[in-house]
Parts: C-alpha cells; sequence; structure tokens
C-alpha cells in the first residue's frame, strides 16, 4: 500500500511513501525513544523532591517540584500539540525534548547556586519533556489501522516500562559521580536526565524521517501558507461534538485523575503508619508495573474487544483497585500492593484505549489539535487531583480520597454505557 506525496526533508525530495514500511520505522524509534525519554523523567522525579528539600531547608513545599513539572507537561501539550499542527510530529517532539535538556542543566545550575525559581524554572522545561514523551504514543497511531491501533499506541507505553525501572537504580551511583565532580549529589539524576532527553530527541530527529503525521495527511509542511493552530476551546468543541470522542476524552482525564490522586497520597498514608521505604517503593513499583508492563495487554483487548469495551475494563479495574484501598486505613502491604497494581492497570486500559478511540473518531484534519488538548486537559486534572489529595487526606483520610476515586471511576462506566448507546443511535 503505498501513497504518493512530495515534501522537502533536508533538501531531499521524497515522491512516494510505503506507508507500512513507514510506520515500521516511526514505531521502532517512537518505542526507543519513549524507552530514553521516560528514563530520564524517572531519574529526575526523585531528585527534584530532594532538591527542593535541600533548597527549602523543610519537606513542607516539596511537591512543587511536580507542580512545575505538571506545568510545563500541559505547556506541551498545549504549545507542542500547536506546532505540529502546522509542522509534523518529528520536529514538534524533537524540540519538546531537547528544551528538556535545558530543563535539566538548569536545575543543576540552579542546585550548585541555591535559587528557587531558577530551579521551578528548570522543572517546567523538564515537564515538557515529560509532557513530549507521553504525547509521542499518538504518533504511533497516525498510520495504524483500526485494527492494530491500540496495541502500538500499548507498546509506545509499555517501552517506556525500562526506562521507568532501570534509569533510578542508577541515580545513586550518579549522585556519587556528581559529587567527585565537585557537584551536589542531587545533580546526579539531572545529569542522566539531560542525556537521556537529549539522546531521545536526536533519535526522534535524525531516524524518525519521513514524518508520520505528514505521510497519513494530517499536516503538509511545506504549504504556502501554514494552517492556523486550532484554539483549546475549538479543540474540545471538536471532541465534544462526537459521542465516541467525547468519551475518549472523558476517559483519559479520569483514568490520570484518579491514578494521580491515590497513588500521589499512598507513600505518605503509608509512612505514616511505620512502613519503611523499602516497603513504600515497592508498592509504588508494582503500581509501576501495572501502568506500563501490561500496556501490550490492553492493546490487545482495546483492538479485540473494542474501545469502548476497554473503556468499561478500566473503569471496573479502577473501582477494584480503590476499594482495596478505601479498606487500607492501616496500610496493610496485603491491600496496598494490590491496590496500587491495580491503579496502575487501570490506568493503562483507560490510556490505551482512550488514546486510540480519540485517535480515531475525529476527522485527521483535528486530530492533532484534540490530541493537544486532551493531553492538556489531563495534565490539568493531574496537577489538580494531586493538589486536593493532599487537603483531602489531611482533612478526611485517605479512605475518603479513594472513595471519591472510586466515584469517578464509576461515573466513567456509567457515562461509557450513555456514549456508547448514543453513537449507535446516531445515523451513519
Amino acid at each position: 500500500m503505498k501513497r504518493l506525496i512530495g515534501y522537502q526533508t533536508d533538501a531531499i525530495e521524497i515522491e512516494g511513501v510505503d506507508t507500512l514500511s513507514a510506520h515500521r520505522r516511526a514505531l521502532s524509534v517512537l518505542r526507543l525513544s519513549s524507552t530514553l525519554s521516560r528514563g530520564a523523567v524517572s531519574a529526575s522525579f526523585p531528585v527534584a523532591v530532594l532538591g527542593i528539600k535541600d533548597l527549602l531547608g523543610s519537606e513542607t513545599w516539596a511537591g512543587l517540584s511536580t507542580g512545575a513539572s505538571t506545568l510545563g507537561s500541559a505547556l506541551a501539550a498545549a504549545w507542542l500539540g500547536a506546532y505540529m499542527q502546522r509542522r509534523g510530529r518529528t520536529p514538534g517532539l524533537a524540540f519538546g525534548l531537547g528544551l528538556a535538556v535545558l530543563g535539566a542543566i538548569v536545575c543543576i545550575v540552579a542546585i550548585e547556586a541555591g535559587l528557587l525559581p531558577v530551579f521551578l524554572l528548570g522543572m517546567v522545561m523538564v515537564g515538557v519533556g515529560a509532557g513530549t514523551s507521553n504525547m509521542s504514543r499518538y504518533a504511533a497511531a497516525d498510520l495504524a489501522t483500526d485494527a492494530t491501533r491500540s496495541r502500538d499506541i500499548g507498546s509506545i507505553v509499555f517501552f517506556a516500562t525500562f526506562g521507568a525501572v532501570l534509569a533510578p537504580n542508577l541515580i545513586g551511583v550518579l549522585g556519587r559521580f556528581a559529587e567527585s565532580l565537585g557537584l551536589d549529589s542531587n545533580a546526579g539524576g539531572f545529569l542522566l536526565a539531560a542525556l537521556l532527553f537529549g539522546l531521545s530527541s536526536v533519535v526522534i530527529w535524525f531516524f524518525m524521517r519521513p514524518d508520520p503525521l505528514v505521510v497519513s495527511g494530517g499536516v503538509d509542511p511545506n504549504a504556502s501558507v501554514k494552517k492556523q493552530a486550532v484554539p483549546f476551546t475549538e479543540a474540545v468543541r471538536i471532541a465534544w461534538a462526537n459521542p465516541l470522542s467525547r468519551l475518549a476524552f472523558v476517559a483519559l482525564v479520569v483514568s490520570q485523575a484518579v491514578m494521580v490522586m491515590v497513588m500521589a497520597m499512598t507513600p505518605l498514608h503509608m509512612e505514616d503508619h511505620g512502613h519503611s521505604k523499602g516497603w513504600i517503593g515497592a508498592v509504588i513499583s508494582a503500581h509501576t508495573a501495572g501502568m506500563f508492563a501490561f500496556a501490550p495487554i490492553a492493546g490487545r483487548l482495546s483492538d479485540g474487544f473494542g474501545r469502548v469495551q476497554t473503556i468499561v475494563l478500566a473503569g471496573i479495574t479502577l473501582v477494584g483497585a480503590t476499594v482495596l484501598t478505601s479498606l487500607a486505613g492501616e496500610a496493610p502491604r496485603a491491600l496496598l500492593f494490590p491496590g496500587l497494581f491495580l491503579l496502575g492497570l487501570g490506568w493503562s486500559f483507560g490510556v490505551v484505549a482512550g488514546s486510540a478511540l480519540l485517535t480515531e473518531s475525529v476527522d485527521e484534519h483535528d486530530r492533532v489539535a484534540v490530541q493537544g488538548a486532551a493531553d492538556m486537559a489531563v495534565n490539568v486534572a493531574s496537577g489538580v487531583g494531586a493538589l486536593t489529595a493532599g487537603f483531602v487526606v489531611s482533612g478526611a483520610g485517605y479512605h475518603i480520597l479513594s472513595i471519591m476515586g472510586m466515584l469517578a471511576a464509576g461515573a466513567m462506566m456509567v457515562h461509557s454505557w450513555f456514549e456508547n448507546r448514543l453513537a449507535s443511535l446516531k445515523p451513519a
């Protein structure tokens, strides 16, 4: 199957592109890039929290680093989404990951100089890299068929597992390496993040050619008049006009919000009940495995069982997870291990199926705008969810937070039935 196009890339004219070959190449590049960029995010997260603590001399505002990173991810969804609408995936993803390299370097300088505002600026740029890494899953869908779209997206999420698991294990060694250079030990994690973000950007820029969005016809980089980027509100309106894209949008936001709210407060809940950092880390590792390692299964279920049905399964899994965590008042490991694992698995089902459904339920010329709007909403939900969770736990308790997540996941299940019903009644 071939699609004839013509555009200039570094003065080389591409007249004919085999879409199957271009898709396979894009998937290979995106898998490697996802491994590298997710490793960068995982390497920077723990040292960012420790860096804030050292800069302020207190744990009270340690969450500022997460807030700054979340802001950067939201900006990436908005700015890079608009940029990719005009120029394509390759330059957009490469630029976002490259900006994160600068962010990691800024963080190192800020740590050494003791400058909190500069550190937060650096974390915003690191957050842009994290958001860019998340957005790369959509590039896997540009040339995918309906029969494989979810599996292709799931494979990108799956390959992030390797970076997420391996990179944090190098932080201790790199901390000592940083000290040998006369730097603060927390700089080690950011050195690794800068390296991995840089490699990920280079991989995208030099090897994801031809651009999958260009090949799919979603953008013409050589158009004499560049099309205007669709504003966020207009992109949301486009998504809301179709029952299935509306469901996908809601599924992505709810899956993320429920996961972040409960996950973010679990370490604090466990610490308050006397668990060691080793056990806390083990529970979070089980959660991470649920998020990333089973993404291929989520993809196969979505392609074979159905997008809407998999979103319902995501709701069921998230309800099961929050039932377990709501019962974990004394933080027993027997409840938190399966609870956090299912929390990650439910997120994986929701994100993989929601991403595929969103991609195929809007016109190809609107896809990038709607995808960017969805990711921006997801990041806002993450920030609000994490902030709200702290107040809920301190004021009412971890079990009440879990019940809130349970209700949101249950509402998503009901919404899935409602929107699927509307879609079935809509004239073809």
